[in-house]
């Protein structure tokens, strides 16, 4: 037995564990790239005249399969599974929630822009939609991680 109270392993394990629900710094840097191009899509449309083709279909599922199988990799190096479900973690739910609101309405709010022939405002509001989507994000994983630290996850 180590000199350390279990109170205090028990903390120490958390907190390691914890360190699972953060992303290295390159993910986020993805991420960012990803979500102007997938938030910008309706600017895109309007200049390259995709349409609804296979092309965007094919990428998004591309984009969804490499994200799970990035997911999947992480978590069997890792041995770490962390419950996957935002309802797991409390303290995240309401930021997680108020990141949806915010994802769409701004797709709608560029969508909308686009529709009305103000690309270039639609141009301008696309990284201030983006950028406050990647914060809701990197908060909400900051909640998780701290719900872990704190014993708080539910199952």
């Amino acid at each position: 037995m180590t000199g350390t109270p279990e109170l205090d392993q028990v903390a120490a394990a958390r907190r390691q564990l914890a360190t699972h629900a953060q992303y290295p710094a390159a993910y986020w840097v993805i991420y960012g790239a990803v979500l102007v191009l997938l938030a910008g899509l309706p600017i895109w449309n309007t200049w390259l005249r995709l349409g609804n083709g296979p092309y965007i279909t094919s990428a998004l599922a591309v984009l969804a399969v490499g994200a799970a199988t990035y997911e999947s990799v992480r978590r069997r190096r890792s041995g770490v599974h962390l419950r996957k479900r935002i309802t797991a973690y409390p303290s995240a739910r309401p930021i997680w929630l108020a990141g949806i609101a915010i994802t769409l309405l701004g797709l709608f709010g560029i969508q909308a822009l686009v529709s009305s022939g103000q690309r270039e405002i639609a141009l301008l509001v696309l990284p201030v939609v983006a950028l406050a989507v990647l914060l809701v994000q990197l908060k909400t994983r900051s909640a998780m991680r701290r719900d872990i630290e704190e014993g708080r996850v539910r199952s």
